[in-house]
């Protein structure tokens, strides 16, 4: 700390060289004590006139000078000394890794004190906006002051973020070496700065921010408080870097901690799957069958399991009751469509997930699979894994479904031609285990339009599973050969089924019981003939024995599927056509006067009319058409009576 001086006075009273000797011994005590320099002057002042001659005044002046220049150096050594300070305070704080607006705040008061401003702020880059901000300020009176933001080409910050050089002005209102801004205008104004520095914090070519000192007067700054601050603007970049650097590596941490769970969880995940596709494939391997598969997949995820077909009945399993069968078959397609499992919430709360089962290009069903609580991702995983084996297992029951087929298609076709008895020791042995039938058989020919045998067969797969039940493909259509004993219950379910599955009703004719292999081709024949017959009548989608329309088949063999409209048109159009316009009853008036052998009064009983009525009826009938009563006709004319009465009932 620096003393002020004595100085004592020099008068006349000391002479000569005395008074010399006092005066230097008074200009060492100034120095030493590093007086102002108001004192030196007065010291100067007064040895005035000592001097003896010219020499002794130049040595007196060259002391004073020399005096002067000491206590300069001194001066600039003291300074520099603070500032040393001050940048060793900055670099102790930055080994100590404080916090990163702590060390800033420092930095930004050091360079406050050190060069004397009134005000100093650092603005720090914001790459996210492509502009800048103020971080932290020292000696800013407005609150505004500190939510300014700086674009790069603006003002005094853009000038040093462009140049990366220091840039000053000592008039900033009225300088015009920068581009302005009215709103940053406004807010220097606001805190009357008048002069300011701009250092840039510069790391590696890159300026990541700018530290400012302000003053509200005309000012200069010199080169070494340039200097200094360039030194904490150094300390202040690095600061910054650091916290960068700091939180890269937290974040880097954080994410080595989270790929660590992750890994530590995607091991589990394949040792979990590890596990389901060995068991899955020790399984397939070995032949298992679908309620092995069923039994693995439910002992492996601790749930239940079930497989179902095309149609969504259930192959294998179980189920759950609270779905029906048209959610799961959306959720089938869904699962299809999309090439992953689709969840479904039980009624329960249960979660079911819906896997498709793929076995080539077609779908052949769904793994069904539910459990209280849910499934995990590695999990559904496993469901879906578990579908493609499902699918493995179907295709080789399919084969080994193949096989039996081709055997029961030869079969059904040895026993419609008429060549083998498929039912004789020798023949037995080629039809499917289980299957067991023998005479009297009947035989069932559903007509396929737009179906092909394969889709009727997949969708028939659970209706005709019974050992009593034959069927295969013959000449276009599905030939059924049955023990059943209720023929046309299972040919309605035969039609049920179909049309739920297709959305169209099918034509089936059921022939009565055969009794032997040498009748079963002429009553294949009468069934085609009924089909052929219903087609003429346009009827199609009934379900109807073949005795039925036996008769009428025969009369039509041959004819061509337009030869029984004709036929009707001839024979009783004109009675049809009257009866469509006046909404009559002619045509089923003249059939049950045929069918009553030709008598009025019981025709009258059985269509609950008056005799008189009845009569009436005939003589219309007569006047529309007259070829009825024609002995030669009348046959002609009944039977087309009953082709429209068959037509009308179906």
């Amino acid at each position: 700390m620096s003393r002020q001086a004595d100085i004592v006075p020099i008068g006349h009273q000391a002479n000569g060289s005395l008074e010399v000797a006092l005066y230097y011994r008074r200009l060492l005590e100034l120095l030493d004590g590093m007086a102002p320099l108001s004192s030196f002057e007065q010291l100067a002042n007064a040895a005035k006139g000592l001097a003896r001659d010219e020499v002794a005044a130049d040595s007196m002046g060259d002391a004073m000078a020399t005096a002067l220049r000491l206590r300069e150096n001194f001066e600039l050594k003291r300074k520099r000394e603070v500032e040393l300070s001050a940048l060793y305070e900055t670099a102790r704080d930055l080994s100590a890794l404080r916090d990163t607006d702590q060390i800033l705040q420092a930095i930004v008061r050091r360079a406050r004190q050190l060069v004397g401003s009134d005000i100093a702020y650092l603005s720090a880059a914001d790459e996210e906006h492509g502009d800048f901000y103020v971080r932290v300020t020292e000696g800013v009176m407005s609150q505004d002051f500190g939510r300014i933001r700086v674009p790069r080409n603006i003002g005094v910050c853009g000038s040093v973020a462009r140049t990366r050089r220091p840039f000053y002005s000592n008039n900033y209102s009225a300088d015009r070496n920068f581009d302005h801004d009215m709103g940053i205008d406004r807010a220097i104004s606001g805190e009357g700065i008048v002069s300011i520095l701009g250092i840039p914090l510069e790391l590696e070519a890159y300026v990541m921010g700018v530290l400012f000192v302000g003053d509200r007067y005309v000012r200069s700054y010199t080169p070494q408080e340039m200097a200094v601050l360039s030194s904490l603007g150094t300390f202040a970049a690095l600061a910054i870097d650091n916290a960068r650097l700091l939180e890269e590596a937290q974040r880097a941490l954080l994410l080595a901690k989270d790929a660590n769970s992750a890994l530590r969880a995607k091991a589990d995940d394949i040792e979990q799957a590890a596990v389901a596709h060995e068991q899955l494939t020790e399984l397939i391997a070995r032949g298992g069958t679908l309620d092995d598969l069923v039994n693995r997949v439910s002992n492996l995820l601790k749930g239940q399991a079930g497989v179902i077909d095309e149609s969504s009945t259930l192959i294998s399993g179980s189920v759950p009751d609270s779905l029906t069968d048209d959610e799961l078959a959306k959720a089938m397609r869904e699962s299809d469509r999309l090439g992953r499992s689709v969840a479904l919430m039980s009624a329960d709360g249960g979660t079911t997930l819906v896997a498709a089962v793929i076995g080539g290009s077609a779908r052949l069903g769904a793994l069904v699979f539910t459990r209280s609580r849910p499934l995990s991702p590695p999990e559904t995983r496993t469901v879906e894994r578990s579908a493609i084996a499902t699918g493995i297992v179907l295709l080789s029951l399919d084969r080994i479904a193949q096989i039996a087929h081709r055997n029961v298609a030869d079969t059904v076709s040895a026993l419609l031609r008429g060549i083998t008895d498929p039912f004789s020791p020798e023949s037995a042995r080629r039809l499917p285990p289980g299957i067991s039938l023998s005479w009297p058989v009947t035989v069932i020919l559903v007509e396929l339009l737009t179906i092909t045998s394969a889709q009727a067969s997949s969708a028939l797969r659970s209706t005709l599973a019974g050992r009593d039940t034959i069927s295969a493909e013959f000449n276009g259509d599905l030939a059924i050969v049955t023990n059943t004993s209720d023929p046309e219950r299972l040919a309605k379910r035969i039609s049920e089924k179909l049309d739920e599955a297709f959305g169209q009703r099918v034509t089936i004719v059921i022939s009565d019981p055969i009794a032997s292999f040498d009748k079963v081709p002429g009553e294949y024949e009468g069934l085609r003939r009924c089909l052929s017959l219903i087609r003429g009548l346009n009827q199609q989608g009934r379900v109807t024995f073949e005795r039925s329309l036996s008769i009428y088949g025969l009369l039509f063999q041959n004819k061509g599927e337009d030869a029984i409209a004709s036929f009707l048109r001839g024979a009783i159009g004109p009675l049809v056509e009257q009866d469509e316009k006046r909404k009559s009853q002619l045509a089923i008036t003249l059939l049950t006067y045929l069918d009553t052998g030709r008598s009025v009064q019981k025709a009258a009983e059985m269509l609950g009319i008056h005799v008189n009525t009845m009569r009436q009826r005939l003589d219309t009938i007569s006047h529309i058409n007259p070829d009825w009563s024609d002995p030669s006709k009348t046959l002609e004319v009944h039977v087309a009576l009953r082709l429209h009465a068959l037509g009308r009932a179906v």
